[in-house]
């Protein structure tokens, strides 16, 4: 006899449940990785190399995760992999906010500190790292992003049972309008999330220092 559910099941199971997405998302951990060089604070960045996925794009050290670690410890697996910096140089001071993807990612961003000895010592994995710079933080500060939009809306062409839906084609499918954020640095375009990532940490340091202004 097949079982029935009932008001103590559901509340066994729900009462206490910590929420995830109901769509399975590939999960990445990526470190906003900092360093002090002549008293101020940079962004350490990459650009990717010619032949590997995203070629040429200015971005943080991380990737997907593995079995068995979590987010932080991605994203120091994959900086140590990339840069060449083992894990017990790099501080980690914090994470920032995630974010979910268009593409059906979860990326969480952690931020950590390096000497500028070890960033000086740096050995990227040429495979993958065409280019290791900084860029001072004053620079991001100073200089708001541009944004621009693109545009996502169901296409048409491809097989979907649309004769299954109330008013088929006709239906109201929304247009989904994707901010992108765009910095300029020294003929260097820093944009996506890498842009949004940076503004983001930009954002909450100018709300925490606002915070303690007004407490004065």
């Amino acid at each position: 006899m097949q079982q029935k559910p009932t008001i103590p099941d559901f509340t066994n199971i729900f009462s206490q449940k910590k929420p995830q997405p109901i769509l399975q998302l590939k999960k990445y951990g990526i470190l906003a990785l900092l360093t002090e060089l002549d008293g101020e604070l940079h962004f350490i960045l990459t650009k990717r190399a010619a032949h590997v996925r995203q070629p040429g794009d200015i971005c943080f050290p991380g990737g997907h995760q593995e079995k068995g670690e979590d987010l932080k410890q991605t994203a120091l697996r994959e900086t140590e992999e990339e840069l060449g910096i083992p894990i017990e140089q790099i501080r980690i001071l914090g994470k920032s906010n995630y974010m979910l993807t268009v593409y059906g990612g979860l990326i969480q961003p952690y931020i950590g500190i390096v000497s500028a000895q070890d960033y000086h010592s740096i050995s990227c994995q040429l495979e993958e790292v065409a280019e290791v710079f900084t860029i001072p933080l004053a620079f991001f500060l100073e200089h708001p992003p541009e944004i621009h939009y693109m545009y996502w809306k169901a296409d048409m062409s491809v097989p979907f049972p649309y004769d299954r839906i109330e008013n088929g084609k006709s239906y109201g499918f929304r247009e989904c309008k994707v901010p992108e954020l765009f910095y300029f640095y020294e003929g260097k375009t820093i944009w996506g999330l890498t842009a949004q990532i940076i503004e983001n940490i930009i954002s909450e340091w100018k709300t925490y220092k606002a915070s303690l202004s007004s407490q004065k």
